[in-house]
């Protein structure tokens, strides 16, 4: 069942916005499972947090999370991550989906792959080339044929002078109407659902109570789960955008825990890093 939520005094996620009326119906659907998108998905400035033994952390990322969430069988999952996303959306956009195609897993979470054909310098050609460039973006995905689960278009326009500038932020308007082309374009698309980001992000930027069905952080948390840069979120925001694909699932067999979630996926990263 998609899991919905109430809007009251404070921002409770609806984790999912709109796209195919499927419903996952068992945990196949969990045994290979790819991530891919920008540097959310990688991990932007994400370290394990040290331990006795080591000199410092590990990187980590979306892929160490999703895996540690992942209780029943499967393969470990895939990452198709790329920080470097904003400097050529289209190219490396292109490149990911084709790796990911040839992998063909039975799930893939893509909660920032579309950002940057929403965001980025557009010089004079204006909002026309952003809606232009984020079709292209639609197109891309065309190829995938697994089960898809895309995060929509969230309005940070609060890390303006941080890490964004004025000219790489869209329009309000224009952020409005890419995010109805996604909800449009998924429900023409049965094995898409589209992950409400925006709302989360409006939650993160706004420091209100964020809640999903499984665990709240009071309002006051923004420190705890956005970095300063108002853009990439922390260690355990980045748990807390899982858990929101998580409740995206909606299937048994997921750690929803985050505190154990995080500690799981250190444990996953630093066993990587010694590979």
């Amino acid at each position: 069942m998609l899991r919905f939520f109430r809007r009251t005094t404070v921002f409770l996620i609806l984790s999912v916005l709109l796209g195919g009326c499927f419903q996952y119906t068992n945990s196949t659907t969990l045994e290979r499972v790819a991530v891919t998108g920008a540097s959310v998905t990688a991990g932007w400035g994400l370290q394990t947090p040290p331990i006795k033994g080591e000199f410092g952390g590990n990187p980590i990322n979306l892929k160490h999370i999703i895996d540690a969430m992942i209780l029943t069988p499967h393969e470990e999952v895939a990452y198709f991550g790329e920080p470097m996303f904003f400097t050529r959306p289209v190219v490396y956009g292109s490149k990911l989906i084709d790796e990911i195609t040839e992998y063909d897993p039975t799930l893939i979470v893509a909660v920032d792959y579309l950002f940057w054909f929403a965001y980025g310098n557009v010089g004079f050609s204006g909002e026309i080339y952003r809606i232009n460039k984020f079709k292209e973006g639609l197109s891309i995905l065309e190829n995938i044929q697994s089960h898809l689960i895309i995060g929509n278009i969230p309005d940070v326009r609060k890390a303006i002078g941080k890490v964004l500038s004025a000219s790489q932020v869209p329009a309000v308007e224009t952020i409005q109407k890419m995010n109805n082309m996604l909800r449009s374009w998924a429900l023409l698309h049965p094995k898409v659902k589209v992950l409400n980001v925006y709302e989360l992000y409006k939650a993160l930027l706004d420091d209100a109570t964020l809640t999903t069905s499984s665990y709240t952080w009071p309002a006051g948390s923004q420190e705890k789960l956005l970095q300063k840069d108002m853009l990439h979120t922390t260690f355990e925001g980045t748990v807390a955008v899982s858990l929101v694909v998580a409740d995206a699932i909606g299937l048994e067999g997921l750690e929803t825990n985050p505190k154990i979630l995080m500690l799981r996926a250190a444990t996953i990263a630093r066993q990587e890093a010694k590979k």
